[in-house]
């Protein structure tokens, strides 16, 4: 009998300290987790409305710049392309032609010039296939008439295949415009394609003794349908 009650007391002895210090780990581990929120709300600021803000380290105070687009390189050059040709060539000659037409038919083609600083007198070579076209007669256009003195045009068929076309003004004159210098009318005979080229531009440019070929020229075909 003594022995059962020294065994409890031993057992009591051992167990009683055990479940102290189990006691002490517990509230040590809620302790701990409680006070994490605590931390997490005092980083934060309440707004009047009663919700909360972000936090201050959160937000980038730094200054932001734009990275400036680079200009497309085709963009650029189309944009460029004009003033090029203005500083390059001071005349500009087009041959305006209908894109087709039937043998039998009229064909009337036109050759329009703009003068950038104005010229003196111009003179070229229109070039057209003869067994496809046949030149009949020529008009002058409204760049002519635009001249600041009085200005005269001729178109000559010297020979088959070729109109030679001048144009003088009078008593020091100049045109500084855009027109048509010439209309040419032509017979369709067979069907065919025909380039309209210009060879032996010359003209005098305004404030210059000597003439000159530096023109941009344009030029175009017609093609002739069996009617």
């Amino acid at each position: 009998m003594l022995r059962s009650r020294t065994l409890v007391v031993l057992v009591a002895a051992i167990a009683v300290p055990v479940w102290l210090w189990q006691r002490s780990e517990l509230q040590h581990v809620i302790s701990g987790s409680s006070s994490s929120p605590k931390s997490t709300i005092a980083t934060t600021a309440t707004e009047t409305n009663g919700r909360r803000s972000l936090p201050s380290a959160t937000v980038d105070s730094r200054p932001t710049f734009q990275v400036p687009v680079a200009q497309s390189p085709d963009k650029a050059a189309n944009g460029e392309a004009p003033a090029r040709a203005v500083q390059s060539a001071p005349l500009r000659l087009d041959v305006r032609v209908p894109a087709s037409a039937r043998v039998g038919d009229v064909v009337i083609i036109t050759i329009d010039a703009q003068a950038f600083g104005g010229i003196r007198n111009l003179s070229f070579t229109v070039i057209y296939d003869a067994a496809t076209l046949e030149f009949v007669s020529s008009s002058p256009g409204s760049f002519v008439q635009q001249a600041s003195a009085p200005a005269t045009l001729s178109a000559e068929d010297p020979s088959t295949g070729n109109v030679f076309v001048n144009m003088d003004i009078t008593n020091g004159g100049l045109v500084a415009s855009a027109g048509t210098v010439v209309v040419l009318q032509f017979n369709a005979l067979n069907a065919g394609t025909s380039p309209i080229t210009l060879r032996d531009v010359s003209f005098l440019e305004s404030g210059r003794s000597r003439n000159s070929s530096a023109a941009i020229v344009r030029s175009a075909s017609v093609a002739i349908e069996q009617g």
